[in-house]
């Protein structure tokens, strides 16, 4: 009797643990996905749900290229997708704020209550933790792997990284 009640304990415990773990999984097309298996991807065409988009100002800029940081869905888990940052073009930045907004648009009487639209891009690792979308088709990466340094810190300030004068980061701190 003893190992029976001690094998459905083990047995529970397995099917809850492997429940809690499947749960946990970000849901594809958002940037917590992406970001949480960067190697995978980098090189590679990818597409999130994008809700809203925000420019990243201050800091060493690398000219030619804006930084913005798209705020993504996550449908699969009804829940916020997390932030990305997205390397434009600067004479593109303007089309791509009117494309997808800098405002979350909220639906009152439908299911689906905050609409997003398809972002795409080729996902970038430019180092360790500093991962990005170039929508512009390759321009915006090699302007950034010139001035990668500068680019860093863009990257760092709008993924929610601390930096402070000195250019080295104090930790992540991830707004998702």
């Amino acid at each position: 009797m003893k190992k029976i009640t001690y094998l459905l304990v083990i047995l529970c415990s397995l099917a809850l643990s492997s429940m809690a773990f499947a749960g946990s999984e970000a849901g594809k097309d958002s940037a917590r996905y992406y970001k949480s298996h960067p190697v995978e991807f980098d090189g590679k065409h990818v597409d999130v749900d994008c809700v809203m988009v925000t420019r990243i100002n201050g800091g060493p800029q690398v000219d030619g290229v804006a930084f913005f940081v798209a705020h993504t869905k996550d449908d699969d888990n009804q829940a916020r997708g997390g932030s990305i940052v997205v390397a434009v073009l600067e004479d593109k930045a303007d089309s791509f704020v009117r494309k997808y907004g800098d405002t979350v648009d909220r639906n009152r009487g439908s299911t689906e209550k905050v609409d997003s639209k398809r972002l795409r891009g080729v996902f970038n690792v430019l180092d360790s933790g500093h991962v990005y979308i170039d929508v512009s088709g390759g321009e915006a990466h090699e302007l950034i792997l010139e001035h990668k340094d500068s680019a860093k810190g863009n990257i760092g300030r709008g993924d929610g990284g601390v930096l402070p004068s000195n250019g080295k980061s104090k930790g992540k701190k991830f707004k998702q």
